[in-house]
């Protein structure tokens, strides 16, 4: 493998990690069981053993060490395959295309929201232009699974689960001039605020949460 700044590495790693841990938005991994079954190659990228993150592939050529600053574009987010209909088979036309749309929207901002926080507070420096020494951070939320979304439709019908859901995260790193593929994560989270015998109101706030 290319020398590599491995104090810029960790602090990148500590600092995407932590964005999402200390957020409280994922709480626990599943790193260990993926890595265990994970190719050590994919698309010409290697497995990097032992991180935060459930799976880390990276360019065995990249130098993550030139980049002085970061470029952090919206997350686009998916929910997981037919959760609208499997939500709306217990309470028929509980979730709408708008609140799907409105959920979307409030995940991604908050999901900048405490990206940027977490990551100028590690000592990142973030911008909003392209420039030579700049990385840019491409996040996804995908299969995003809400047990009791809170829409207007809910009514005066209170909300109770263990668990507000789960997701996974997926990451791109890519060059701000070439585009190029430096590396990506994929991380499976879930929510276990109250993993517990007791149920709990699931409110949108409490979601959010």
């Amino acid at each position: 493998m290319a020398t590599m700044d491995k104090r810029m590495t960790s602090r990148m790693a500590i600092g995407i990690s932590g964005a999402l841990l200390l957020a409280g938005l994922l709480s626990f991994t599943t790193g260990m069981a993926r890595q265990k079954d994970a190719p050590a190659i994919v698309d010409g990228m290697h497995l990097v053993p032992d991180t935060r993150l459930g799976l880390v592939y990276m360019d065995p050529e990249a130098d993550l060490a030139v980049y002085k600053k970061l470029l952090l574009m919206d997350a686009q987010v998916a929910f997981k395959k037919n959760w609208q209909r499997d939500i709306n088979q217990s309470k028929p036309f509980h979730v709408t295309a708008s609140d799907m749309q409105r959920i979307r929207s409030d995940v991604a901002e908050l999901f900048r929201e405490i990206f940027t926080r977490e990551l100028e507070s590690a000592g990142f420096v973030l911008v909003t232009e392209l420039a030579p020494d700049t990385l840019i951070i491409r996040p996804a939320i995908v299969d995003l699974n809400i047990n009791s979304p809170d829409t207007p439709r809910g009514g005066t019908t209170r909300n109770l689960t263990e668990s507000a859901g789960d997701m996974t995260l997926y990451l791109e790193l890519r060059d701000s001039v070439t585009g190029d593929l430096l590396a990506k994560a994929l991380d499976f989270q879930f929510d276990r605020s109250n993993i517990t015998t007791f149920m709990m109101d699931r409110t949108r706030n409490a979601n959010a949460a």
